[in-house]
């Protein structure tokens, strides 16, 4: 029997359990965003930090659950794709969120520079991974239990998240007219706030609304494939859009949450993190994959769909830069020229599958 031969489930009852489970991550999303804020605030660690490394990488267990299935069972195009295919649409849910939340642009409410910071090591690694893509990969020399780029990703990776540690404390220029960022100042620096401890049923709330996402994420990764099979599109763009979108929602409730909570720096860092953790998840999915480097297996459809997402990374990064005022259609003007870029980038995905 196939690792997908769920057919007898049918489709209709798929489609129900995908709606339920994006409910309960739109709703654990919130509580996930709230929360985290909260640890935050109390640790003195920061909402960049928390959203780099806590909320990505609860965010991200979906996608390492499904790549990790698939990779196991010889679906590398699959395990791949799910990885990294659906790392523009998250940055797309940065716009959604604009949007949403609205009226003054979200990009112009960043001031602590370790969220550049954050974003300009996506677009690294992103660029990193098409390269590897398009000239292939190895098996380490003497080891041979993954690939050669998947494993220096993962020491990235690893490497960017220290980076980004050390960078929260300090605050090396600031943006003018912006408040002065009392939350992020180390504990015991002047001026700074004081951590306080952190509560337990914060904690305890953390993890339940984490187990939720990550149980609802996981349904959502699933049930949106086997819809996409059922109806005949698994290998194709929709069938990549279908699992995009729906690994996507976690991101978008959790960005959109933060927003309405004044966690603008969350907001972003919970997007750029987790892009970063699933390109780091390929060395997991590597590493399962028994045919040899998983990279070798993917072809130019994964490279375009990495370097969009270098390239709207980029174009916020630009935003949080010019840092314009005036929003179009209550969103900021990066976030139009984000879903703009997004439409051609799609259709140019469409062409090549």
């Amino acid at each position: 029997m196939g690792w997908l031969e769920l057919g007898s489930i049918g489709a209709g009852p798929a489609f129900f359990a995908l709606i339920v489970a994006g409910g309960v991550v739109w709703w654990a999303g919130y509580g996930l965003a709230r929360h985290a804020g909260a640890i935050a605030r109390a640790t003195g660690l920061g909402e960049a930090l928390i959203g780099v490394v806590l909320i990505a990488v609860i965010i991200s267990l979906p996608e390492m659950t499904f790549a990790s299935i698939t990779a196991a069972f010889g679906h590398a195009e699959l395990a791949v794709n799910s990885l990294i295919g659906g790392i523009a649409m998250s940055v797309v849910m940065l716009a959604i969120a604009d949007a949403v939340v609205g009226p003054e642009p979200l990009s112009t409410d960043i001031e602590h520079p370790v969220v550049m910071m954050q974003g300009s090591l996506t677009v690294l690694m992103l660029v990193l991974v098409a390269a590897a893509v398009l000239t292939g990969d190895r098996l380490l020399p003497g080891i041979g239990l993954a690939g050669c780029w998947t494993t220096g990703l993962l020491a990235l990776y690893l490497a960017e998240l220290m980076l980004v540690n050390r960078m929260v404390g300090r605050h090396p220029w600031r943006i003018d007219e912006a408040p002065p960022p009392v939350r992020r100042e180390p504990k015991g620096k002047e001026g700074g706030e004081q951590a306080v401890g952190v509560d337990r049923r914060q904690v305890g709330a953390l993890l339940l609304f984490g187990g939720l996402v990550v149980a609802a994420g996981t349904v959502l990764a699933f049930g949106a494939q086997l819809i996409a099979q059922e109806t005949g599109l698994a290998a194709g763009f929709v069938g990549l859009m279908l699992g995009g979108i729906s690994t996507s929602l976690p991101e978008l409730s959790t960005t959109i949450s933060a927003a309405r909570l004044k966690q603008f720096e969350m907001a972003f860092a919970d997007v750029f993190g987790t892009n970063l953790c699933n390109v780091g998840l390929l060395f997991v999915a590597d590493l399962l994959y028994p045919g040899g480097p998983i990279l070798n297996m993917a072809g130019a459809f994964s490279a375009v769909a990495v370097l969009l997402g270098a390239a709207l990374t980029t174009i916020y990064l630009v935003g949080m830069l010019v840092r314009a005022k005036r929003p179009i259609l209550r969103m900021g003007p990066d976030s139009a020229i984000v879903l703009g870029v997004a439409a051609i980038g799609f259709v140019m995905l469409y062409r090549l599958q």
